[in-house]
């Protein structure tokens, strides 16, 4: 459904059911629409057949009724036609009583096409330093660092001297050792302390406290937070005040030692790898730590049901005492993997080495080590000492060196290490827990970068729901609140075994699914094509996911007024294909491929108020290898109810050849004149749409007619908007659906869904003619399903469509007048519809 037509007034403020009466409130607006006093709407009319109402219109009256009786949109029921009111009110009532009239949050989560998870590699890409721009005034900074320093205390003087107001500076040694970061937690402390206005810059190179950092611009946003990576060099100093004075919030950078300027940037990996290589098979052991809990006890039992591989399992708890802990175990040896749990804290070196000696001697050497060791105690940056940076350093940074040591990292095969997105972003009271993780994952790359033999994979994840500390720390409901989806098992569980799979995959990865409101990563946003469709992104990870928002009326949109239907402009499937099919590509950025179109489902009409206007939002989510969901939502319905949905899959197969088609050549030309036989009355589409020109048949369940083409598409939208097409011209394709008509003339069909469209792209090779062969495949009432092939002129297919379901939305009396061509389809199905049984019908005019 969509707005409330003109014809009717805006919905009433939201009720509930104790103040308003379902039944009323939808006699009140049947009457309102069919101009007739309340009391003559008897309850047990029928909107479509009694009223003579369109399905559109039933569709209208009932998102108006739900909306004053406070019923969320989503809840809506949509097969209401053939109800009666009291049946309507009804349904309404229970949905009131069952809970569907709950309130919408007061933020609702943008919605998008599908779930997803994805792994995001770290790049370093290229960027040009923003325009700096100064205070006006110079001022005082502090310094903290490394003493000796080379040039700690000159950039000191410089930044006191550039005109860029007051601040702290922290300068770290290359590779300092641990006690060093206390000097950062002291330099945060200070300008957290001091002026809201002044500046906080770290620069270090290799690790450091970057994590720490990004926490203390996310706890204190007013504090303008540079971070830059570099090495020594002759003009250090004076890279570091440019990048402080371009910097406006926050800023991260890297040089290198030719000078070159870089910046981390999310980069999403492809859903499956180019190739894959298992690491580890049913002859190897795997070292897991964290204690048989949490996210590392169900990853680590994925590898071993995938790879064959033992378990060797490493804990402080007592299986005895931990119900947790046995119960995994249990479930483990109950999946066929051989399993042993041995006691030991990471952080202690003589229970490491007794405890892989006893591992080894239950299971075998010991090739894999997946590292899940870790401690979270959340506290704010003023509150926070060097003891508890050294108590979440020790299991996840210092944990993983003992065992490492212990087990040798010349046998590993495989080192799968957790990490968490919180190193690579912050997050608030957690400047501790983040800089070990930047730690750990510079410990992974250097066991990389000195044991090649490896394979080294340090997994940054985001928070997971149902299992893992997210969930500990009862943390994963208000992240959602704030844009970030966890992760699910299932996808985690996935993503592991994709990354320890893939021989091309980099070390470190961000895995994540939406991280809305996190400015201190940069991700990889491509310009996006100048379209209709994809002007304003509301989501957007690029290869990921895309949500765009775009406001339609008739004067942007001119194609709505030629597809008006009961004083309801509707938006034709044909353009919700497009708009789909923008999205999808812009998303992927894919645009010269027309994409095969699945499971197309026009679930409700997107309906634009004549003299108004309404939003819909269109939502793409990469799903597969060349594979995107799409899903328009709509405004009218609060953009929680699916309006269209599709599967598009941009494989680059051709339309395949065969069956419908064409009636022989020597076939007569059915004597029937669209323009003058069906548009304007059998059909309602306008100008834009009128592309039928000659029927070679047009029977009750079979069409041959040939339609007009526009070659190079042009005035669909207003011309300040982008006007390119992706599809060949709409009103041809719109043509192959009401064309259709013809085998059921007395009623108005729209399309309800599509299960497979082999579409045919926009370009060059469009001709301005194509000829279309239709044949019913099934009836079941009102609804009617079609098979359809598109030729050119030399018998070629270039556009295919597979189970065209369109359904009955309003029917005429059959009183006529009729002429000849269609007064042999409705007699056919009028008798079909008494005898029970096929009847063929054909009409010739008298003399």
């Amino acid at each position: 459904a969509g707005t409330a037509p003109a014809a009717a007034e805006a919905p009433a403020t939201q009720g509930t059911a104790d103040d308003v009466d379902a039944l009323e409130v939808l006699r009140a607006l049947v009457a309102e629409r069919a101009e007739l006093p309340a009391d003559l709407v008897d309850p047990d009319s029928r909107l479509l057949d009694d009223l003579h109402m369109s399905s559109i219109t039933v569709g209208q009256i009932v998102n108006q009724a739900a909306s004053r009786l406070g019923i969320a949109a989503a809840q809506v029921p949509t097969n209401f036609a053939t109800a009666t009111l009291a049946e309507l009110a009804e349904a309404l009532d229970t949905l009131i009583s069952t809970g569907g009239a709950a309130p919408e949050p007061e933020t609702p989560v943008i919605a998008g096409a599908a779930p997803w998870a994805r792994p995001f590699a770290v790049d370093l890409d290229e960027v040009t330093r923003p325009y700096g721009v100064t205070d006006g005034a110079d001022g005082a900074w502090e310094l903290f660092g490394s003493a000796g320093h080379p040039y700690a205390e000159r950039l000191r003087s410089a930044l006191a001297a550039a005109r860029l107001g007051s601040g702290v500076l922290a300068v770290l040694a290359k590779d300092c050792p641990r006690k060093e970061i206390e000097k950062v937690l002291a330099a945060a402390k200070s300008a957290l302390a001091g002026d809201r206005a002044r500046r906080f810059v770290l620069v270090q190179d290799g690790r450091g406290a970057a994590g720490l950092a990004k926490t203390l611009h996310l706890e204190a946003p007013h504090l303008r937070t540079t971070v830059v990576h570099t090495p020594q060099s002759e003009d250090v100093v004076e890279r570091v005040v440019a990048e402080v004075a371009a910097t406006t919030r926050f800023a991260e950078v890297h040089y290198d030692r030719a000078g070159a300027r870089r910046v981390p940037t999310l980069r999403a990996l492809p859903v499956k790898p180019e190739r894959t290589d298992a690491p580890l098979d049913d002859t190897d052991v795997m070292l897991v730590t964290g204690g048989g809990k949490g996210i590392s006890a169900e990853c680590a039992l994925a590898v071993a049901q995938k790879t064959g591989a033992a378990l060797a399992v490493l804990g402080r708890s007592d299986p005895a005492q931990d119900t947790e802990l046995a119960e995994n175990l249990d479930r483990m040896r109950d999946s066929g993997v051989r399993v042993h749990y041995a006691r030991a804290d990471v952080t202690v070196a003589e229970q490491v080495t007794a405890a892989v000696t006893e591992l080894t001697e239950a299971l075998g050497p010991i090739t894999g080590l997946l590292h899940g060791a870790g401690l979270n105690q959340p506290g704010a940056l003023t509150a926070l000492t060097g003891q508890d940076f050294d108590r979440t350093f020790g299991p996840k940074v210092d944990g993983l060196r003992t065992v490492l040591d212990a087990v040798g990292p010349e046998r590993l095969k495989l080192l799968v290490s957790f990490g968490s997105i919180i190193g690579r972003a912050g997050l608030r009271g957690e400047a501790h827990y983040a800089t070990a993780n930047e730690w750990l994952a510079d410990l992974t790359e250097d066991v990389a970068r000195t044991h090649p033999n490896i394979r080294a994979r340090c997994m940054e994840w985001s928070v997971w729901s149902g299992v893992g500390m997210g969930e500990k720390l009862s943390v994963v409901e208000s992240l959602s609140r704030e844009g970030i989806v966890p992760v699910s098992p299932d996808q985690g569980v996935a993503i592991l075994l994709r990354l320890i799979e893939d021989p091309d995959a980099p070390v470190v990865t961000v895995i994540s699914g939406r991280t809305e409101g996190i400015d201190t990563v940069r991700r990889d946003l491509p310009a996006l094509p100048m379209l209709r469709f994809t002007g304003d992104p509301l989501v957007r990870y690029h290869g990921v996911e895309l949500v765009t928002e775009v406001e339609l009326n008739a004067g942007t949109d001119p194609y709505l007024a030629d597809h008006l239907l009961d004083g309801n402009l509707l938006l034709p499937a044909v353009i919700g294909m497009e708009a789909m099919t923008q999205v999808a590509s812009a998303v992927t950025g894919r645009t010269g491929t027309a994409p095969v179109i699945e499971g197309a489902k026009f679930l409700r009409p997107i309906v634009v108020p004549p003299n108004g206007s309404t939003r819909i939002r269109i939502a793409a989510t990469v799903t597969d290898t060349d594979t995107v969901d799409v899903a328009i939502h709509a405004e009218d319905t609060g953009f929680v109810a699916e309006h269209f949905r599709a599967r598009l899959i941009f494989g680059g197969t051709p339309a395949p050849d065969g069956p419908p088609l064409q009636v022989p050549e020597d076939t007569p030309v059915v004597p029937l004149d669209p323009a003058v036989d069906l548009y304007g009355g059998v059909l309602f589409q306008g100008a834009r749409f009128q592309r039928l020109r000659r029927f070679h048949r047009a029977a009750a369940r079979h069409v041959d007619a040939e339609v007009a083409v526009q070659q190079q598409p042009e005035g669909w939208f207003a011309g300040f908007l982008p006007g390119e097409l992706l599809l060949a011209d709409p009103g041809m394709r719109d043509a192959l659906m009401h064309g259709n008509q013809v085998c059921v003339p007395d009623a108005t069909l729209l399309p309800s869904g599509v299960e497979r469209i082999h579409t045919l792209g926009s370009g060059s090779h469009v001709p301005d003619q194509l000829r279309y062969t239709a044949v019913e495949r099934s009836r079941d009432g009102d609804t009617y399903v079609y098979d359809i092939a598109v030729r050119n002129a030399d018998g070629t297919v270039v556009e295919r469509w597979e189970g065209l379901t369109l359904h009955a939305v309003r029917k005429t009396d059959g009183s006529g007048p009729w002429v000849a061509p269609l007064l042999g389809p409705y007699l056919e199905r009028s008798l079909e519809d008494v005898v029970g049984s096929r009847v063929a019908v054909a009409v010739e005019p008298h003399g």
